[in-house]
């Protein structure tokens, strides 16, 4: 429903104008991220909204408004209606979620309503000391490296005065106004997701599920999806909002979700769920206790997609290039096109576009399937998965999503796989990934390097289709090293390997 609605605007006159921009913005793989009250502040927040929206100007983008998210961190909303403000008053119409919403949501109001583009305020899984804000273009996906490029140029100008910077505080109040709008219903996003799902199967299972929201921007949507559009028995821990996210980071990892392990156990539930801060990440504990990680549920999802659905000839499947080969290995036995793209979701959102991308996936927890938005959404891979342990129990009885990974290894072999985030000095990362760029004719132990890869860092390929990526990180004095053989044996030796040679190298 939309509402209007006359937001309270405090008039404070700063007679020295905005605070000079002290910090140097970058927008990383998913949007600008920062330390609450040291970097990200409503001074830096305002420059930012108004680059985005002189990107969207110079773009002739700015007649059919911007839609506004923002999770449950601190001052998450008070945060999204500043921006707001900034772009009402560069003439924008602004549609402002009434309360928290996943980033999946924001992505798909975008499409949903037609509009230019949106903002989400959301530091993801980061800790709760940080916030941020991605900018989401018309399409309903993350913004490209060429997009985020023009409104960091914009930043420049702004901050060295090219640009004449905006002051809300000297426009009429009833102008912003005007053009803020509120929205509450978001039931065309859970009828879109629904008509992705088997939903008779999904009902008919009685199967009982808890789901752990994190107390982030799922804590309302996907309760209410699993109890009353599925009609499931739900078990909902962490449904409050709490800006502190209970002390741990909203991160749906292995190590963060004890309590649902727990549990599972205590409630008899046939699956576990859970969603990062802003619900694009996911996870899963099946009724074994086992959790899987992304890398097997986007194969796991995979496998049972083609198994259950129809697609065309042309069709394909997106990974990027730190995600498992198991997902390579099952689109051969089917013969379907596979695609490798850097790290980073918007690369995989950009193949999506086509509409012909089975699933789209990547090891850091994202997923999205034909016929979504070509971002990614934890709610969808939560359903999916609640779908699949449907589909097993009505065919086997008491099988369980590990129980269905294993019979997917027994057809394709088992893929062990790790991610090392290894310190090293900023001044020795070109050096490291020179080093393993040069890696050509190499051998170890038994396996000699087949292929070598650098769309983004360094990639080796082994002749057995064992595998090592090295890459910098852009943020921090790390990197990140994905490592993945099926060879049991084999994936240690390549675990030591990269452990010695990034220790010799970083000194």
């Amino acid at each position: 429903m939309l509402v209007k609605r006359t937001w309270r605007i405090n008039v404070l006159k700063d007679l020295k104008g905005w605070t000079i921009l002290k910090t140097n913005i970058k927008f990383g793989t998913d949007g600008w991220r920062a330390v609450i009250a040291r970097e990200f502040t409503f001074d830096n927040l305002r420059l930012v909204a108004q680059a985005i929206g002189q990107y969207l100007k110079d773009e002739s983008l700015d007649k059919k408004g911007v839609f506004i998210g923002y999770d449950n961190r601190f001052l998450s909303g008070e945060f999204g209606l500043e921006a707001g403000k900034v772009l009402s008053s560069m003439g924008f119409q602004i549609y402002i979620a009434e309360e928290a919403v996943p980033t999946p949501v924001t992505a798909f109001m975008v499409r949903n309503l037609k509009l230019d583009g949106a903002l989400m305020i959301t530091a993801s899984h980061n800790p709760s000391r940080y916030n941020g804000i991605k900018f989401i273009p018309y399409y309903g996906g993350p913004a490209l490296a060429g997009i985020t490029d023009n409104i960091e140029k914009n930043l420049k100008m702004i901050t060295d005065g090219t640009i004449e910077k905006v002051n809300i505080h000297s426009i009429d109040n009833n102008s912003i106004e005007s053009r803020i709008s509120t929205i509450s219903d978001f039931n065309d996003y859970k009828k879109s997701l629904i008509s992705l799902l088997d939903v008779d199967l999904i009902k008919n299972s009685g199967l009982k599920v808890t789901v752990d929201t994190m107390n982030g921007a799922a804590f309302h949507i996907m309760p209410d999806i699993l109890k009353n559009d599925l009609g499931l028995e739900t078990k909902v821990l962490n449904g409050d909002r709490d800006p502190l996210f209970g002390g741990k980071l909203p991160d749906p990892s292995e190590k963060n979700l004890y309590d649902l392990k727990v549990a599972i156990v205590e409630n008899s539930s046939d699956i576990g769920l859970a969603l990062d801060g802003d619900a694009d990440r996911f996870g899963v504990i099946d009724r074994k206790g086992v959790f899987l990680n992304p890398n097997n549920i986007i194969s796991l999802c995979l496998y049972y997609l083609l198994l259950t659905r129809k697609y065309e000839k042309d069709d394909a499947v997106a990974r990027s290039i730190a995600t498992t080969h198991l997902l390579d290995a099952i689109c051969k036995e089917n013969n379907i096109n596979l695609i490798e793209k850097p790290v980073g979701f918007k690369y995989i959102g950009k193949e999506m576009l086509s509409g012909k991308i089975i699933i789209g996936g990547e090891e850091s927890g994202g997923l999205s399937i034909k016929d979504h938005i070509p971002e990614k959404d934890g709610l969808l891979a939560n359903l999916l998965l609640l779908e699949i342990q449907a589909y097993l129990k009505n065919k086997y009885g008491s099988l369980y999503l590990s129980d269905y990974l294993e019979k997917i290894y027994k057809e394709f072999g088992t893929f062990y796989n790790t991610r090392l985030d290894l310190d090293v000095p900023d001044k020795r990362k070109d050096a490291i990934i020179e080093y393993f760029s040069g890696l050509e004719n190499y051998n170890l132990g038994n396996k000699a390097v087949r292929e070598l890869s650098n769309i983004d860092g360094a990639k080796i390929i082994f002749d057995d289709g064992s595998w090592v990526l090295v890459r910098a990180s852009g943020t921090e004095p790390l990197i990140r090293c994905y490592i993945e053989s099926t060879d049991k044996v084999f994936f240690e030796i390549l675990k030591d390997f990269v452990n010695e040679s990034i220790g010799r190298l970083s000194n």
